[in-house]
């Protein structure tokens, strides 16, 4: 009987492990996907980098250095050596995609370039040579592209990090990220194609946030200013970067929705400003584009 107890003792306790640990591997998966979704390398990826890079031990410094005078390396970081007491100079090359063997040649170009040209920080005051270059990619890196880029740059610091490693990194030195993460009440995958724009960065302060998603899989949001009372509409159906400002009292209006979105959109804006869906409801009805009155849908 006693060995018994202690079996199930054993048991919950293995389970309990078990469970954690699936809790956890759901989690990493979670970051994973959030970070591989960083698909627009500028707008999305090096936003993301830009909040990371410091948080790294004995960075004390990170300088964004893309542009048309970046000479191959995103990012420079300033690494502080405590123990010689000298600093050494990071590059951070930076792709969103995957990685295979066909891409080494352009990679090799950007490291040698990083390598070769020194790099001005500080709003121009300081020229700097690198010591290392890291290759990063928020994507996966097949073994023969790895192989390749290692073989290339025997002779120099090199450190090439994929999504794998990216992931290890945030779950390590970006808790903010993480408890992020864990906050949001809900996560939505874009559904539209990549033609329709750049995802848009919804600033939340303040604000009254709707979303709506029609028969199609066709995206919006409503961006209700409680103060102005006011609103936007973003969706990817017209581009995420159109900003199409609803208001009452409008008397033009260039954009067609339908009855359901209409409906959406009166219902947001009556609940921020507290007013009568009725009355608002007919009135962007009139204007918004569909043009029969609230009493012949409304019992």
């Amino acid at each position: 009987m006693q060995k018994y107890r202690v079996n199930k003792v054993l048991g919950k306790l293995c389970f309990e492990i078990l469970n954690d640990n699936l809790k956890e591997k759901m989690n990493i998966e979670k970051i994973r996907k959030k970070i591989e979704g960083y698909n627009q390398e500028v707008n999305e990826l090096h936003p993301f980098l830009k909040n990371l890079l410091p948080k790294f031990p004995q960075i004390k410094h990170v300088e964004y250095t893309h542009g048309n005078r970046e000479y191959g390396a995103d990012f420079v970081l300033i690494e502080e050596d405590k123990m010689l007491l000298k600093e050494k100079y990071i590059g951070v090359v930076v792709k969103s995609k995957k990685i295979q063997q066909s891409d080494v040649d352009e990679i090799e170009r950007q490291i040698n370039e990083s390598f070769r040209m020194p790099k001005t920080i500080f709003n121009g005051q300081k020229q700097v040579s690198l010591d290392t270059v890291w290759f990063l990619t928020n994507k996966t890196i097949t073994t023969n592209a790895k192989e390749k880029i290692k073989k290339y740059f025997r002779d120099k610091n090199v450190t090439i990090i994929d999504i794998n490693m990216l992931v290890n990194l945030v779950g390590n030195h970006h808790q903010e990220f993480i408890d992020k993460m864990k906050a949001d009440i809900f996560t939505i995958d874009n559904n539209h194609i990549s033609s329709c724009g750049t995802i848009p960065e919804i600033d939340k302060e303040n604000k009254y946030i709707g979303y709506f998603e029609n028969e199609y899989g066709e995206q919006s949001f409503f961006i209700g200013d409680y103060d102005k009372k006011k609103a936007i509409i973003r969706g990817g159906d017209f581009g995420w970067e159109t900003e199409i400002e609803i208001s009452l009292g409008m008397t033009e209006f260039n954009y067609i929705f339908n009855l359901p979105e209409i409906l959406w959109i009166s219902n947001c804006f009556t609940t921020m400003t507290r007013g009568d869906f009725v009355k608002i409801f007919e009135e962007f009805s009139g204007i918004l584009g569909f043009p029969k009155k609230s009493q012949e849908v409304i019992p």
